[in-house]
């Protein structure tokens, strides 16, 4: 399907920045008790994934964490192929199928906000005046002005897709273009054309000052947009992962959500515990829900044939001195 031009969007990089920074600052201390952990680009470009690391570095001093900022497809890929220990992610039946396939050991929802519709504040397609997420959609669609969509296989353009689906619409055509980048980039671009874009409330707020751009369409159950963390079956580091997941389940670990702001006080992620499929509070565990591993499910790290060397290694191998790297190093 013609899903319209995808955007060069060289320019707008500059968003992509903690997780860069967090291969520097995690290697000091040589990533014995590194986790690496794949997390959207929603969760990294609101801010609030440096202010829950920041807070668990302070109770959890002997664990590293190691973010790498994707979608939501990207990083369910990288727990496929064990080259992420821990994921944060919000796209709800891929996750139950990635834990359904034996690739996670459970999906535990920790937060949730909602997804809006913005645009310029003029609004010139109308949609202000629309009572559902597909209405205000396909009303964008029949006004011909410009959508920018994620285009990356993230939770957001999975929703999105969504509700051209429920809205009748088959996007394409010059007003509908793919940027193939995260939240933070694709609401600068669509500030500095005028464009409409599906984002999620928190990135939003986080960057409004700086953007042109208003909330023209919210509220309603299909735009809740719940995110949750899955422990990467057979990871080698599984133990210390666990560590970071009991946290942000905890008291404390709600507290920082909830008391995560914008700078008009309002709070950006609201902290939750699993709905009514939860299996309940295990001893020393926080409540899960849990989707049983299809037989047969493939075994990590069972292969010892010669490889390329996996993301884990590529990334840890950057704090090695070359001395003292080895044969995965080469």
């Amino acid at each position: 399907m013609n899903r319209g031009a995808r955007l060069l969007a060289a320019p707008y990089l500059a968003g992509a920045s903690l997780a860069a920074a967090s291969l520097a600052s995690g290697c000091a201390g040589g990533g014995s008790e590194t986790v690496l952990l794949a997390t959207t680009t929603s969760v990294e470009d609101s801010g609030l994934l440096a202010h829950l690391l920041e807070a668990y570095r302070q109770d959890v001093p002997g664990v590293a964490i190691r973010p790498l900022a994707v979608g939501s497809g990207e990083a369910l890929e990288l727990g496929r192929r064990g080259d992420a220990d821990l994921l944060i992610v919000h796209n709800q039946s891929a996750e139950e199928a990635f834990v359904a396939g034996g690739y996670g050991e459970a999906r535990v929802p920790i937060m949730f906000n909602d997804f809006v519709v913005v645009g310029p504040p003029a609004d010139p397609a109308g949609v202000t005046s629309s009572s559902a997420a597909s209405e205000a959609m396909r009303t964008i669609a029949e006004s011909g002005e410009l959508f920018l969509s994620r285009g990356d296989n993230s939770g957001t353009h999975h929703r999105e897709l969504e509700i051209w689906r429920v809205a009748d619409v088959t996007p394409e055509g010059r007003w509908y273009q793919e940027a193939g980048q995260g939240m933070g980039p694709v609401l600068q671009m669509a500030s500095e054309r005028g464009a409409y874009a599906l984002a999620d409330r928190s990135t939003f707020y986080a960057m409004e000052p700086h953007l042109e751009l208003a909330v023209l369409f919210e509220g309603g159950p299909r735009l809740r947009n719940v995110y949750s963390v899955i422990i990467v079956r057979g990871s080698p580091k599984e133990a210390q992962a666990r560590t970071l997941l009991e946290w942000l389940t905890s008291p404390v670990g709600r507290r920082a959500i909830d008391g995560y702001l914008d700078d008009y006080g309002r709070p950006l992620f609201h902290s939750t515990t699993p709905d009514g499929e939860a299996v309940g509070t295990l001893p020393g565990r926080p409540p899960v829900v849990r989707t049983r591993g299809a037989p047969g499910a493939p075994e990590r790290g069972a292969s010892e044939v010669t490889r390329r060397p996996t993301l884990r290694e590529r990334l840890l191998c950057r704090s090695v001195p070359p001395a003292h790297a080895d044969a995965r190093c080469g």
